[in-house]
């Protein structure tokens, strides 16, 4: 295995990671919530999220490496206002993730997934500006 290839997969192990950590706070803090607009918009980012977590495990093994995605140090918050920041904080650190792989990738194609992966991230971080600003 090439030292890039490597690199790529240890980036996509640690953004497999943040994506399982993600999933498992998400419905303990959609339960928190009352706003239903709020509720749904972290349900939809949930699906997408799993949609990540898929593909970058593809990813890994296709590059020839295990997917090892531990779930993180998680933090479970209460709050709303909590809730929401902490999830915003994630998809900021999600965005800087897979630009990073991105950057490592040097296969087009896979390159131009790890992209659409960041955008819809961003997407994401509009997403609970967004919420936060309705507080």
């Amino acid at each position: 295995m090439a030292k890039e290839d490597a690199e790529l997969i240890r980036i996509l192990n640690e953004a497999l990671s943040a994506e399982y950590g993600t999933l498992f706070l998400l419905p303990r803090h959609m339960a928190q919530v009352r706003d239903e607009e709020t509720r749904r918009q972290l349900h939809l980012i949930a699906e997408v999220e799993l949609e990540h977590a898929e593909k970058t495990a593809q990813m890994i093994v296709a590059l020839g490496g295990v997917p090892k995605g531990d779930l993180p140090n998680l933090k479970p918050r209460s709050g709303v206002r909590e809730i929401l920041e902490a999830h915003l904080e994630g998809e900021r650190e999600a965005i800087a993730t897979y630009e990073r792989a991105a950057a490592a990738c040097r296969d087009p194609e896979t390159r131009k997934a790890l992209e659409e992966m960041k955008t819809d991230e961003e997407g994401h971080q509009r997403l609970l500006e967004r919420a936060l600003a309705r507080l």
